[in-house]
């Protein structure tokens, strides 16, 4: 299991929809090397961070529903992997939308001497970036951030 970077720790009892509006379902190359190349799903990396998303929130004490009155809006817009040296470093560009219209794209990054592993990484990176969003958590409150 990759290690992820620190979420702030809160709590919050409130719900929230996330949703997948990444519209394209076509393989897109994101590494090559030595004549090898990679395909990945911009979707289905979407479906990946929300799951993180999920676990994280959900560990938070928030609800994840199908028609909460909040809502994020998520799309993994790009994904690229360079290699050299001793692995491969992946990079994800993640699109966001709040219910009350709030967006921004965050960046993830991951190392690793893994292709699938540098890719998963760089999406978690990406949800934690976001995750540590003060635009972001306010719309997620009210929450506790005083948990121990």
């Amino acid at each position: 299991m990759i290690k992820s970077d620190s979420i702030p720790e809160f709590s919050s009892s409130n719900s929230i929809t996330l949703e997948n509006i990444q519209a394209s379902s076509d393989d897109v190359l994101f590494a090559t090397n030595m004549g090898h190349k990679w395909y990945g799903n911009l979707n289905s990396w979407t479906d990946v961070a929300i799951e993180i998303t999920k676990r994280e929130l959900t560990k938070r004490g928030m609800q994840i529903t199908a028609d909460s009155a909040k809502s994020l809006e998520m799309a993994i817009l790009s994904a690229r992997t360079t290699s050299g040296g001793w692995g491969f470093r992946s990079y994800v560009e993640l699109k966001v939308i709040t219910g009350d219209g709030y967006t921004r794209k965050f960046r993830g990054e991951g190392p690793s001497p893994l292709l699938n592993r540098s890719a998963d990484a760089a999406v978690m990176r990406a949800v934690t970036a976001m995750l540590k969003d003060d635009n972001i958590l306010n719309y997620l409150g009210p929450v506790n951030t005083d948990v121990r």
